[in-house]
């Protein structure tokens, strides 16, 4: 809904729920005036919690109309990839193309980086948080931080 058409269901809204009040306000008058508090076809201990209610019901919908709607944008993987040195970018590549999951072994065998290059990277990456290790017999499993994970799904 475009902001001049939330300007006006709002401000219908809060129109309709002061009338409401203000009829119900003068029904209340008048039957006291008149001295038939009794016959009211609501009770007054009913009337009042039934327009706070109804009163909150309208604040928050006005709210909801009003307040902003965030979208998530998507992110530029390559932005956010350049950020990497050269051998990291490649195994969060591999990561990502083998759905945040993948063992050390195999990113060395992928990659053609040595086994101590693809060691050092890890353990940079492990340190900045963006991959959990795991051991798994005699290799480990690496997998992307569910956070970093977000950014890329």
């Amino acid at each position: 809904m475009n902001h001049p058409k939330k300007i006006i269901v709002g401000s219908m809204m809060i129109a309709i729920f002061i009338l409401i009040v203000s009829m119900s306000s003068w029904y209340v008058w008048n039957e006291m005036y008149f001295g038939d508090v009794c016959s009211c076809a609501i009770p007054l201990p009913v009337l009042l919690p039934l327009l706070a209610t109804t009163g909150m019901l309208v604040g928050t919908l006005v709210y909801y109309i009003f307040s902003p709607k965030f979208e998530r944008k998507p992110v530029d993987r390559e932005a956010v990839l350049r950020m990497l040195s050269g051998s990291e970018r490649k195994i969060i590549n591999e990561l990502i193309e083998n759905k945040y999951e993948i063992s050390q072994a195999r990113i060395g065998h992928i990659t053609g980086m040595t086994k101590v290059s693809v060691f050092r990277s890890l353990e940079k990456l492990r340190r900045k948080g963006i991959i959990e290790k795991q051991k798994n017999g005699k290799t480990n499993t690496i997998k992307l931080n569910e956070q970093i994970m977000r950014i890329f799904e």
